[in-house]
Order: C-alpha cells, then structure tokens, then sequence
C-alpha cells in the first residue's frame, strides 16, 4: 500500500519564485513511486503576482487568504486541509533543496516523528547578532529539552500529520511555528531526527525582521517552558532574587543595622515565584497527556504496542 505525504507551501509576494518551486516539487514527487502526494499552496494574501501565477498552475490546491495572516497561519490552514500521513513544509523562495525530500521520507520511514533539514550553505547569515541570537535561542531550548537542537527553526522538514494535530493549540500564527512545533516535539519525547541541507540564498525579499523575530522567539520558548515544566523558568527566577535578596539583607545588616525594604522586597517576591512556579507545576503535571513512548522502533506496529501494554502491565 502507498503512503501518502501532503506537501504544504506558504506563500507570500513570491511571484519570482513560486512557479519554479512548484514544478520542482511535482517533479521530484514524480519520481518517487512509494507515495501518493498531494500540492497544497497558501496564498497568504500576496499584494504581487503570486495569486495568479499559482491560479495557472496545474495539479495543485490552492487555498487563499484575504489578507496576509502570517507564516504559522498559513501552514495551519494547509494542515487542516490535508488529510496525509506525512506532511511535508517547505518554503517558496527558493532557498531549501528540494530534491532531498526523498532522504526526508527515508529517514522519517526508520522510525521517526519529524525529520528537520538541518540548513548549511551559502544563505545562512554570518552575521554576529544573528549568530549570537540563534546561538542564545538553541541554549534556550537545551536547557528546556535537554538537546542541543542544530537548528531551531529550519522551514524545511517531513513530520506526522498526528503531530500537528496533537499541538495544534499551541502553534501560533507567525514564524515561530516551527519553532513551537520542535520544542513541543523534543519535550513530549517525540523522535527527531536533523538531516544537513544546503540552504541557498533567497530569491526576492526576506519578510523576516530579526530583532523582532528575535524577541518573539524568546517569549515563546519562555511561553513553552511554562507550559511543559514550569519549575525550569519559575525556580531559576526565584532563587536568583533569592540570592539578591540575601545579599542585600547582608549589606543591610553591615551598613545600618538592620533589614532594608528593597531585600524585604526581593525575598518575597522569590517565595512568590516560586510558590507560582510550584502551583503552575501542580497543574501541569495534572492535566498534561502523557506522550507515547518514543522508543518504539515503528510507532504503528501492533507488536510494538503490545509489548508496551504487557510491560505496562507488569508494573502493576
């Protein structure tokens, strides 16, 4: 039987690359005789030409945005639209290999939930803040997980349908929905898996603005540390006032005497953080869905899943 991968593309002012991007993909879906696949296009309400040059293209869907919602809207109209096992997200500017789709859907076929097209090459900014930022978001992410994720938020990759489903409601409209959906992916015990590509320099211009994006990407990865563990963002903030609060109640001592407002302040401020922190844990740890077991060779076997439930079984 034929698996079935959907193919989703965002666009938005492409109209120097779209038409060659899609028939690059129908090609290369059409030499992959193992899947039965399926074009979906987002025009996220392009002010160009993009719309009518994706109108006179054959054998694909096209769904349209009044107006322009942004990345993370977009994909999430095409996933909800798409019905595939596999999904495969890719830019429209021309910047991804597509051609490695094939070694994707391999990789992915050994067992993986996600496989991610971990970017090299000459469209990878070099810039110091750039390098600085992406560097400080990975730390982020490593200190939450517990991997060092080689890219973050790489717009190319093959993933479950059922994982989308599954975090739907905490993907968010802009570009860092594919950073929510890796991080959410690592935390639950989701099996990842990063296979290097060559990322080229865009074709037309980027519509990312990098402080801004920078920003939003820390909020969220903080957003995303309250929600899976809380204890890892609360209890770093609360022992750090702690710690200020115990060393300015020392100055105080010295100097006048006695304890200050400001370290009376800074102690209770830590206890509160922390009491939160412990409350937001609690709840956590109370509603959250278990993930599956990610160690199964084939997520999809019945030998597999019976051997979880008799194991499971065993423990009781």
């Amino acid at each position: 039987m034929r698996r079935t991968c959907g193919i989703i593309i965002p666009v938005y002012n492409e109209d120097r690359a779209i038409a060659d991007t899609v028939k690059r993909i129908q090609a290369i879906c059409a030499q992959i005789a193992d899947y039965d696949f399926e074009i979906i296009c987002i025009n996220d309400g392009s002010s160009d030409r993009s719309g009518e040059i994706l109108a006179a293209l054959a054998g694909i869907t096209v769904l349209t945005h009044e107006v322009n919602r942004g990345y993370g809207a977009a994909l999430r109209t095409g996933l909800d639209y798409c019905t595939r096992e596999w999904v495969f997200i890719t830019d429209a500017d021309g910047t991804y290999p597509l051609e490695d789709l094939v070694h994707l859907l391999e990789a992915a076929e050994s067992g993986f939930d996600m496989v991610v097209g971990s970017r090299e090459g000459a469209g990878i900014s070099r810039s110091p803040f750039r390098r600085l930022a992406r560097w400080i978001l990975r730390k982020m992410v490593h200190g939450l997980t517990g991997v060092m994720v080689p890219d973050l938020n790489s717009g190319m990759r093959v993933f479950r349908k059922t994982l989308y489903v599954e975090f739907r409601h905490l993907l968010p409209l802009g570009f860092s929905f594919t950073t929510t959906l890796t991080v959410a992916s690592l935390y639950s015990g989701r099996r990842v898996r990063y296979v290097p590509v060559d990322y080229q320099r865009r074709i037309g211009k980027s519509n990312i603005k990098p402080v801004k994006d920078f920003l939003g990407f820390v909020i969220l990865i903080v957003r995303l540390a309250s929600y899976f563990d809380p204890l890892k963002f609360f209890l770093p903030a609360a022992m750090g006032l702690f710690g200020l609060g115990v060393l300015r109640a020392v100055r105080d001592v010295i100097v006048v005497n006695q304890f200050g407002a400001l370290s009376v302040i800074l102690l209770i401020t830590a206890f509160q953080i922390f009491a939160f922190g412990v409350i937001a844990d609690v709840i956590v740890r109370r509603f959250q869905v278990i993930p599956s077991n990610p160690q199964l060779s084939n997520p999809n076997s019945l030998a597999g899943l019976q051997q979880v439930v008799r194991e499971e079984s065993q423990k009781h």
